[in-house]
C-alpha cells in the first residue's frame, strides 16, 4: 500500500500519535476502507518506536472503532458500518475464562428453580457476613471434595475467591509489610498489594512450584509473614505442587511463623489427587476456594477455611469488606448439590478442559504444560523470537496471548522470560479455537521475519 503514518511533534505519547495520524489520513481520503495496514514490524522500524508502542497504538484505534483486524491476513482500515464484512466471532486467549456451555444446563436448571420458589424476601435479605449455620454446613461438605474435613464452624463464605483473598490481605497483612508469593502469579496478587500498600516478593519457583530453599531464604530476609500460593494448576504456570513438595512447604512456613494463605481455585476443577496443603497443617494454612473455574465464573460464591487462631481476625475483615454473605448464590448452589448437578457439572468442565488440551496437543504438535484439567497453560517461546516481537506477530493474525512478564512479580529480574500463557476456555465451540491455535502454530513453527522499509 505505501503508507506511512505521519507523526507531528507533539508531548502526547507516540501511540496517541499515530492514531490521530490514521484518523487523519482516513479522514483526508489518503486511507480508505478495507486498506490494508502495513505490518506492526515495520510501522515501528519506519517511526523509530517498538513494537509495543505500535500494538498500543493498534488496540486504541481498534477501541475507536477506524481498524478491524482480520484472523490471517492483517489489520485494515474501517469506516462506519462497512467493516462489518470483516467482523468474525472471535476467542481471547489470553482471557482466563471456562466455556458456558459445559455448566448451562444444570444452572438453566437451578435458576429456574430459584423463580418458583418465591422467596425474594430471604434471599434478597441481610445474613451473617460470614454465611448462615447452613450454608456454611453446605459449603464445609463441598469442600470434602478436595480431602478437607472441617467442620461449619471452620468456614466462612465470601463473594469469590479474589474477594477472600482481599479479606486475607485486610487481615493479615499492614502498610509497608512483605507478602511472598510465586514469582509468576496472576495479577490480582500484585493489585491487591498495591492498594493495601504492601510490598509483594517473589519466590523462585520449578515445575512442581515454589522453591522450598528460596521461600526460607526470602521468609529470613524479609521478615514477611504471609506466603500466598497455588498448590494444584497454579496461574499462569499450571504447575502442581508433590506431595514431598507441599509438605517442605508447609515445613517451611511452620519454622518461620509464616501463615500460608493457598489459593485452591483450581483444584476441584483439576481433580488433582493430592489434598490441599490446609490438609496438612491447619493452624499454618488458610484455605481458599470458589465456584469460578468449576462451575462459572459469574457465580460469586467462594470460601474461606481456617483455624480458630485466625478466623476471628478474618470474619473482622469480611465484616469490613461486606455486610451480607452470597446468600443468593449459595442457595441456587444448595439446589445443584442436592439435585447432583453440582457434580456432573465439574465431570463436565473436566471433560471439556481435557478435551480443549488434547486439540491443544494435536492441533500445534506441542505438548501442554499440564495433565490435570486446565483451561490454561504455559508456553515457553522460541529462543529466535523477542517476546514481545512473537505477540505483536500473533496480534496481526488476531491471536491474543498473554506474555509471561505479564506475571511477573519482578519484572525487572523476569525481563529474559520467554513465556506466554494461553488460555482455552473462551467461545462454546471449539472451531475458532482450533483456527487461533492454528495461528499459532504457523508462528511458533516460523522464524522471526525480517523487517522491509516502508516507503
Amino acid at each position: 500500500m505505501g503508507w506511512k503514518p505521519r507523526i507531528s511533534n507533539s508531548e502526547k505519547p507516540k501511540y496517541l500519535a499515530f492514531v490521530e495520524a490514521l484518523e487523519a489520513d482516513i479522514a483526508n481520503g489518503t486511507l480508505r476502507h478495507g486498506d490494508r495496514l502495513p505490518p506492526q514490524r515495520d510501522i515501528a522500524q519506519a517511526l523509530d518506536v517498538t513494537i509495543a508502542t505500535v500494538t498500543k497504538a493498534f488496540r486504541e484505534a481498534m477501541q475507536r472503532g477506524i481498524v478491524t483486524s482480520r484472523t490471517g491476513s492483517g489489520t485494515f482500515v474501517r469506516v462506519g458500518d462497512g467493516g462489518a464484512e470483516f467482523e468474525r466471532p472471535q476467542i481471547d486467549l489470553s482471557l482466563n475464562t471456562v466455556p458456558s456451555r459445559p455448566s448451562k444446563p444444570f444452572l438453566d436448571a437451578a435458576l429456574e428453580e430459584m423463580g418458583s420458589r418465591h422467596t425474594s424476601d430471604t434471599l434478597c435479605a441481610y445474613e451473617p457476613a460470614t454465611g448462615s449455620e447452613a450454608h456454611r454446613t453446605l459449603m464445609a461438605k463441598w469442600l470434602r471434595k478436595r480431602q478437607l474435613s472441617v467442620a461449619p464452624s471452620d468456614v466462612v463464605l465470601t463473594h469469590g475467591a479474589q474477594h477472600a483473598l482481599a479479606a486475607c490481605f485486610y487481615a493479615l497483612a499492614h502498610r509497608g509489610d512483605t507478602v511472598l508469593c510465586e514469582q509468576w502469579t496472576y495479577a490480582g496478587i500484585r493489585r491487591l498489594g498495591d492498594l493495601n500498600q504492601v510490598r509483594i516478593e517473589a519466590v523462585a519457583m520449578d515445575e512442581h512450584g515454589l522453591d522450598p530453599a528460596d521461600l526460607a531464604r526470602k521468609l529470613k530476609k524479609t521478615g514477611a509473614k504471609v506466603v500466598i500460593c497455588t498448590a494444584s494448576v497454579q496461574n499462569p504456570t499450571t504447575a502442581s505442587m508433590s506431595a514431598e513438595r507441599r509438605r517442605k512447604i508447609v515445613a517451611v512456613c511452620r519454622d518461620n511463623s509464616a501463615v500460608i494463605v493457598e489459593d485452591d481455585i483450581y483444584g476441584i476443577l483439576s481433580g488433582d489427587p493430592l489434598p490441599p496443603l490446609a490438609a496438612l497443617d491447619r493452624e499454618v494454612v488458610i484455605h481458599i476456594s470458589s465456584l469460578s473455574k468449576c462451575i462459572a465464573p459469574g457465580i460469586r460464591l467462594g470460601t474461606i477455611v481456617a483455624s480458630e487462631r485466625l478466623l476471628s481476625t478474618l470474619q473482622n475483615a469480611l465484616v469490613a469488606l461486606h455486610w451480607t454473605a452470597p446468600s443468593f448464590w449459595v442457595e441456587m448452589f444448595a439446589f445443584m448439590m442436592e439435585s447432583g448437578s453440582a457434580d456432573r457439572c465439574v465431570t463436565a468442565h473436566q471433560k471439556e478442559a481435557a478435551r480443549r488440551l488434547g486439540i491443544f496437543r494435536d492441533v500445534t504438535g506441542l505438548k501442554p504444560s499440564t495433565t490435570l484439567p486446565s483451561y490454561h497453560i504455559w508456553q515457553a517461546v522460541p529462543e529466535s523470537w523477542r517476546l514481545d516481537d512473537f505477540i505483536s506477530e500473533l496480534l496481526t493474525l488476531g491471536v491474543r496471548v498473554s506474555p509471561g512478564h505479564h506475571f511477573s512479580v519482578d519484572r525487572q529480574a523476569d525481563r529474559d522470560n520467554n513465556f506466554i500463557r494461553i488460555c482455552l476456555g473462551g467461545g462454546d465451540g471449539t472451531d475458532l479455537l482450533k483456527e487461533q491455535l492454528s495461528k499459532f502454530r504457523a508462528v511458533i513453527g516460523a522464524r522471526p521475519r525480517l523487517s522491509t522499509t516502508i516507503t
